[in-house]
């Protein structure tokens, strides 16, 4: 699997990633013992890279991600997830702080 450095953070990510959305529903109601085949063979195959979030089936994607990744306990997987911030912290300079934070 081709890697990438993610920007100035010289974290290694997989051009590929893993997605856990609920389109395909695999990772919000699907099977556990085929989520975790699905994860173990991305990871065989050098994806380390997964992306989730919280609208995805009320959490639940993230709850399953979460519990594979604990039984298989990979080394180098990233995963990636959404907040969302109320329009009220945008116009008080929450996200500007937040960006200065994380720079």
């Amino acid at each position: 699997m081709e890697m990438r450095v993610y920007g100035r953070t010289g974290m290694q990510l997989s051009l590929l990633g893993f997605g856990c959305g609920a389109v395909g529903g695999l990772m919000v109601r699907g099977d556990p013992r085929d989520q975790e085949r699905a994860i173990a063979r991305a990871l065989a195959v050098g994806v380390n890279y997964f992306d989730t979030a919280v609208q995805y089936g009320d959490g639940e994607s993230e709850k399953n991600l979460g519990r594979v990744l604990q039984n298989l306990k990979p080394a180098n997987a990233v995963v990636g997830t959404k907040v969302r911030l109320p329009s009220a912290a945008l116009r008080s300079g929450t996200l500007a702080a937040f960006r200065r934070r994380a720079a």
